[in-house]
């Protein structure tokens, strides 16, 4: 068993079938903080053996996004160490050395059953009836020399109690008389999951496995090979399942996406790292908001609740708008400004309305404007473009204010005769005051003239702060769009 003296060495060990998705992250993350707060090491493992699952391209995908998370491995691709190989696919020799020396010590045996049999045999017993393991000696030495295919089966201890504890599910007893003698590697040469998982896990030395709850049916087999092996027996524990709000399994309709696809939708890996660690664990009743130092410190295993875990793509969003909001303008400048530049890049030039020059100084002045508004880095799109890109009335901003009790063809024509008076530096404390001056005249409230001003210039009912708004427009700009706008009034 697991001493406490050893150093801890955890593993997360996806395997590549498709993107990261957010169930593996929470693992990746929960395995990275343990090994972090321990100062144990964090071993990234790939379990690449299930060839018709199998994408290769999706390896670096998973490593790109675990490396955008920054959850750096200690051991594994790209940084290697003294246990590997780090992929399966090149450790086949290793599992074969075990199943030889479980083989001969009787402890496992070949079965030359064809699928076909075995078929027919699954549907008279749950069990497999070990009709491979009463073959003579000579049988099986003839069936090797005629090169008939085989299967290695684990031969299970008859009536013997496994019994483990896990850290969040407490102690597990199970009896052998439950488990048929399970196939370890395949006919075609490739350890089955239970197997290879449990020799990689042992031969790295791993202390702690922790990994979803789906595997805790798997782990009395894995026990079963580190017995037989004489193998130590790591710590168990088994995360909560996560699932969506209506209480089913976790699907892209609960906003269950890949991490590509979070980084494209501009949410922060910050905020995303804080919301998997809500996600089947907690501090306390109130905290919701950590830095990774603050989890690295607070973090333990003892903590997580096996009740299932739902997932908030709600609650999610609004971590993500806590940690944009906290944000230092200079950092949160950078990052729209990388947006804004990849957006203009991906339009025609005639597009734009506003010359993109001297980018850096005009994000500098519309980070404030957004930074409370907006969510995600994304979202920001809908509050920035408009200041470069040429706007196209449609016909709901045409008719909007149809019906209105108020006379926005009179109000435009006014505002734009007192806008144009004011000096050109158009600062938004000039142009407010001009405004309510225009509100007091015409008695109506500043936010009626502000609504018509607004639709006038941003094509929208919402936009940054109005003044601040035409100070970056810039007083030609902002002239041009009412003007344009009152031609196109019904």
């Amino acid at each position: 068993m697991y001493k406490r003296n050893k150093e801890v060495r955890v593993r997360f060990a996806p395997s590549p079938t498709g993107y990261l998705h957010i169930g593996s992250a929470r693992t990746a993350f929960f395995n990275w903080l343990y090994a972090r707060k321990t100062g144990g090491k964090f071993v990234l493992r790939i379990e690449d053996t299930d060839i018709a699952r199998h994408q290769e391209e999706t390896i670096d995908l998973i490593l790109n996004s675990l490396k955008w998370l920054g959850l750096n491995w200690d051991e594994g691709p790209e940084v290697g160490g003294k246990y590997g190989p780090y992929r399966q696919s090149s450790r086949l020799e290793i599992y074969k050395k075990y199943a030889d020396k479980l083989i001969e010590e009787k402890k496992a045996y070949r079965c030359f059953c064809s699928p076909e049999l075995l078929k027919r045999e699954r549907e008279k017993s749950f069990k497999y009836d070990r009709k491979c393991l009463k073959l003579s000696q000579k049988d099986i030495e003839d069936n090797l020399i005629s090169g008939k295919p085989y299967a290695i089966r684990f031969l299970v201890p008859e009536n013997e109690v496994i019994g483990f504890k896990d850290t969040v599910y407490g102690d597990i007893t199970v009896n052998t008389s439950t488990i048929e003698d399970f196939i370890i590697i395949r006919s075609n040469d490739l350890p089955i999951y239970n197997y290879s998982v449990a020799i990689d896990d042992a031969l790295m030395e791993i202390t702690h496995v922790i990994r979803g709850e789906d595997h805790l049916s798997n782990t009395p087999k894995q026990i079963l090979i580190y017995r037989a092996l004489g193998f130590d027996i790591p710590n168990f524990t088994h995360l909560p399942m996560i699932l969506g709000q209506d209480g089913q399994k976790l699907s892209k309709r609960h906003g269950s996406i890949s991490v590509e696809k979070y980084i494209e939708d501009g949410f922060l890996k910050e905020a995303i790292l804080n919301y998997l660690t809500l996600l089947g664990w907690a501090y306390d009743e109130r905290t919701t908001i950590f830095s990774i130092d603050e989890l690295i410190e607070k973090f333990e295993l003892d903590s997580i609740n096996k009740k299932p875990a739902k997932f908030d793509y709600d609650k999610l969003l609004w971590v993500n708008g806590c940690y944009i909001r906290n944000m230092e303008n200079s950092v949160l400048e950078k990052l729209l400004e990388t947006r804004i530049k990849k957006y203009l890049a991906s339009r025609e030039m005639s597009d734009l309305e506003s010359s993109p020059e001297n980018l850096q100084g005009k994000i500098a002045r519309i980070t404030p404007l957004v930074k409370e508004r907006i969510k995600t880095l994304k979202e920001s799109m809908d509050l920035i473009s408009p200041f470069f890109i040429k706007i196209v009335y449609s016909d709901q901003s045409k008719n909007y204010f149809k019906d209105k009790s108020i006379d926005s063809l009179k109000i435009l024509n006014i505002v734009y005769k007192t806008l144009d008076e004011v000096d050109d530096r158009f600062s938004a404390k000039e142009t407010e005051e001009n405004l309510r001056l225009v509100a007091k005249d015409l008695d109506l409230s500043l936010r009626k003239i502000a609504e018509v001003t607004r639709i006038a210039i941003w094509n929208s009912p919402v936009s940054p702060p109005l003044f601040g708004t035409m100070e970056i427009l810039g007083k030609e700009l902002t002239l041009k769009r009412i003007k344009d706008y009152i031609e196109i009034i019904p």
